[in-house]
Order: C-alpha cells, then structure tokens, then sequence
C-alpha cells in the first residue's frame, strides 16, 4: 500500500501547521496497519521501557509495563500529569500494542508555604 502524502500519508508536510507536539497526534497513521500480530509481548514491553528511558517528561523508574496480548498496562507514581501521559503516550506509539491501560497515578504535590515576613518596629 503506497502512502502518499507527508507522514503517513495524512498530508503533514510543511503548510499543513502540524508541528510539534500536534504532529504526534494528528500526524500518524494509527490503523491497525500499523500493528504487528507476530511480535512478542516480551518485545513490546522492552521496547516501551526503552522508550521511557530517552522519555524527558517520565522517570522511567517510576513507570512498570506489562503486556498481556499487545495490551499494555502502565502502573506506577509519577510527579505531573505530563508524565503520566507521556508514558501512555510513548506506549500507544509502539508497533504491536493493540490497546493501553495507564494505571500510572499521580503524586498529590504539597505546595510550599513560605515563612510569614515580620514588619520592623
């Protein structure tokens, strides 16, 4: 099947104003084209975890991955909601997944009182 076009043939070249970040969205060919039935769930899940390491917005020592049938789910503590999407983000672009789970929760972040300022006498 021949794709015409910018990435993945859904017409993303420069003029379409699909840059980054909206280019991972709007910018890829999410059809089950893309999914590959002969690849292991071992090979997803190293690839995921390998994804989450060069991932800026996860600490990939927070995340656990665990494929069942090309379905991912995502568990773990992460500091911000950027992260938690990031890794779910990072899984649904891998080859092979057919569906994610992100279990991933979020740390509630305590604010930081700042000390009470005295007025001089």
């Amino acid at each position: 099947m021949a794709m015409q076009g910018g990435l993945g043939g859904w017409g993303c070249g420069p003029g379409w104003g699909y840059g980054p970040p909206a280019a991972r969205y709007y910018c890829v060919d999410y059809t089950l084209a893309n999914v590959n039935p002969f690849r292991s769930d071992e090979d997803i899940r190293r690839e995921i975890e390998l994804t989450l390491v060069f991932d800026t917005w996860v600490n990939s020592d927070e995340v656990r991955v665990q494929v069942e049938d090309g379905v991912v789910t995502l568990t773990g503590e992460v500091d911000s909601i950027v992260a938690k999407r990031s890794a779910g983000d990072d899984a649904w672009d891998t080859v092979g997944v057919i569906d994610v789970v992100n279990n991933i929760r979020v740390r509630h972040v305590q604010p930081v009182e700042e000390p009470e300022q005295t007025q001089p006498a």
